[in-house]
């Protein structure tokens, strides 16, 4: 009986941290074609990972982009910390004429965007 439980125990534990892996991991795919830049967040977007959201909005402000066009459909939530880095980059990118949009977003950052009203500084498209 004590084995069952232990080996129950075990695999829990392992799905569990299988879970947790999971929901923290995120990818960020940054392309250019002329004056746009397009960018596809997958996963969650939070404080442990949102370095990575700097690093790819800092080669848009450092390239000839104009547009940056965000796609969040496969982004499950966006943490403040997310949040904060995204007004950032907008306000020093609408400062050197650029502008944004949310091309395609899940249900719950349209959610999101809408209730801080990020809708009224650039165009947020649901999925």
């Amino acid at each position: 009986m004590q084995n069952k439980l232990d080996k129950l125990s075990k695999n829990l534990k392992h799905v569990l941290k299988e879970k947790v892996t999971e929901e923290i991991h995120m990818s960020i795919d940054l392309t250019f074609s002329e004056n746009i830049a397009a960018m596809k967040i997958d996963g969650i977007l939070n404080s442990e990972n949102a370095h990575m959201l700097q690093e790819k909005l800092t080669e848009v402000m450092q390239s000839n982009a104009t547009l940056l066009e965000l796609d969040l459909l496969d982004c499950r939530n966006i943490s403040s910390t997310g949040i904060g880095k995204i007004l950032l980059f907008y306000k020093d990118f609408i400062s050197k004429g650029g502008e944004i949009e949310v091309v395609r977003s899940s249900n719950s950052v349209y959610e999101l965007f809408s209730m801080l009203k990020l809708n009224q500084l650039f165009t947020v498209n649901l999925g």
